[in-house]
């Protein structure tokens, strides 16, 4: 039988995790172990994570999303687990959302993904999805079929095959987040592993937001957004082709921002650009405290 663990990522959220944790355990097939990364949380999380037995707890300096995911599949693959099922705390698996994903189509080494259904609205998509020929936005849109291909929602329930651990990786953790998860899917896409969502297995999810219109101080993560978008134009397109492209791109979105009607254009504009830079200089190396439009932003709003 094939050994499964799940990954779930915290930073913070304790009372989300424990949902999270409660919805693992209540699987018709429950992972054979559930590790946690916490990315050093404050709120109390290190404390009660101390009293669950059932746990295998790392503990780490907060590094993001990507350090988090990075840290908790390595230590799963090193285990030698068959599948890794990984997952951020704000997430809630339905009952039979890991059994669902085991009784779909066998299409080798791989990642299956389950549906991202918004939590507040249980007829719409956490995130909706836009291709060439079809958009998803409603799950009626995505049940239709048994399995979506090249689409995936990482790491919102996302099963991955140690096959394609093996070959790609582990996740970049100098990307920290906000792109980490697109780049490390692309990543399994572009050595030619089938990357799905099955629709019968479910995950319920915040809603996506728009990130363009986040108020600050908080759109300081839009600088990972941009920054780490140069990797996924690279995979993509390969690493010529990419970069040019990225750098046309960055260069629209950055100046959008100056053009937008919002209250803080000018902060988007100076972020976007520093992150731009940044990304076509290779510098991976920021975190919050080092972002300067950041820096700029509290030293004016004393």
């Amino acid at each position: 039988m094939e050994r499964i663990a799940a990954v779930v990522v915290t930073y913070n959220r304790l009372d989300d995790l424990k949902k999270c944790l409660l919805s693992l355990h209540e699987q018709t097939r429950r992972p054979d172990t559930i590790y946690v990364i916490n990315n050093g949380s404050t709120d109390g999380t290190d404390e009660w994570l101390n009293s669950q037995p059932d746990l295998i707890v790392l503990t780490q300096p907060n590094l993001g999303g990507a350090g988090g995911f990075a840290t908790g599949i390595n230590r799963a693959y090193q285990d030698k687990y068959d599948w890794i099922w990984c997952m951020d705390d704000d997430c809630l698996a339905a009952p039979d959302a890991l059994e669902q994903l085991l009784l779909s189509p066998n299409i080798g080494p791989c990642v299956k993904n389950s549906v991202s259904v918004n939590v507040r609205n249980k007829e719409e998509l956490a995130f909706f999805v836009y291709r060439p020929n079809k958009t998803f936005r409603h799950v009626t849109d995505m049940t239709q079929f048994d399995i979506v291909y090249g689409v995936a929602s990482f790491f919102n329930g996302t099963l991955i095959s140690s096959e394609v651990i093996q070959a790609i990786g582990i996740p970049d953790k100098k990307l920290f987040i906000w792109g980490d998860e697109v780049e490390y899917m692309t990543r399994a896409q572009k050595m030619g592993f089938p990357v799905v969502t099955i629709p019968k297995s479910v995950f319920y999810h915040p809603p996506s937001v728009d990130r363009d219109g986040i108020p600050w101080p908080g759109a300081w993560k839009n600088y990972y957004r941009v920054r780490n978008e140069r990797r996924v134009f690279q995979n993509d397109h390969g690493n010529k082709y990419g970069f040019i492209m990225f750098m046309f791109w960055s260069i629209r979105a950055t100046f959008e921002q100056l053009a937008s009607e919002r209250k803080n254009r000018v902060y988007n504009f100076l972020l976007y650009g520093e992150a731009a830079f940044d990304s076509l200089l290779n510098n991976f190396r920021k975190r919050p405290d080092t972002i300067l439009t950041l820096r700029l932003y509290r030293f004016m709003n004393k």
